[in-house]
């Protein structure tokens, strides 16, 4: 993986204002600068936390402002393969974490959406461990609405939404996948490459998150900062 400094900015040892930290806590990068990253995530006040490697094989940890880096390449072991056998659908009403109301598999997650709790909980097999994946699978909803308008109000086909951990692992999804906090879709478009949907997406989403593509479906999460890559 590789980090791309868009614009000259600073490393920080914290996610603060770098009016705020000492000079020997931080460190100005100009523009153009690569690194090898090793591993990276969200982090407060939109930033990213990543740990890269410089040309001289320096390790460090740095938080910089989202909107000045980029981030590309899969993270080794990230082979999501999500068409397992989860038997037949469950049916009946179900209890979401953090609400009181009863939830069907038929509602929509949104009200007047086109996404169902079927489609979130791969028929209600992987029924949201906590309320902060509820809320993840809420805010994800909203952009798939916007991701469905954006490619020409089509039907959209979700192969993988949700995942807890054990299986994410089981799949072969990356060890720290948006799948598993629930704000993270596979989707396909009927009609329309997987590669094509990268391309109208890639401008309007931005660096709200991640994006990547692989021969059979999408990928979109909302962690927050640019990540691409290809699986």
């Amino acid at each position: 993986m590789e980090l791309t400094v868009l614009s000259d900015t600073i490393f920080k040892l914290e996610p603060i204002q770098s009016t705020d930290l000492g000079e020997d806590k931080k460190l100005v990068i100009l523009a153009g600068r690569k690194f090898e990253i090793i591993e990276h995530e969200r982090a407060p006040a939109k930033h990213v936390k990543a740990k890269v490697k410089d040309e001289q094989g320096q390790i460090g940890t740095w938080f910089v402002f989202t909107g000045h880096v980029d981030i590309q390449g899969k993270e080794p072991g990230n082979n999501p393969v999500d068409d397992e056998d989860t038997g037949p659908p469950k049916t009946g009403p179900f209890k979401l974490p953090g609400y009181k109301s009863t939830f069907y598999l038929s509602d929509p997650i949104l009200k007047g959406g086109n996404f169902t709790w079927s489609e979130a909980t791969k028929n209600g097999t992987r029924i949201p461990a906590n309320k902060q994946v509820v809320y993840g699978i809420l805010k994800i909803a909203d952009v798939m609405q916007e991701v469905r308008a954006h490619v020409g109000d089509r039907p959209i086909t979700v192969t993988s939404w949700y995942r807890d951990p054990v299986t994410n692992s089981r799949v072969g999804g990356s060890r720290r996948s948006r799948h598993m906090v629930g704000d993270a879709v596979d989707f396909q478009v009927p009609g329309i490459s997987p590669f094509e949907v990268n391309n109208r997406l890639e401008a309007w989403w931005g660096s709200r998150g991640g994006l990547a593509s692989a021969s059979s479906f999408t990928h979109i999460d909302g962690r927050g900062y640019k990540a691409r890559w290809r699986y």
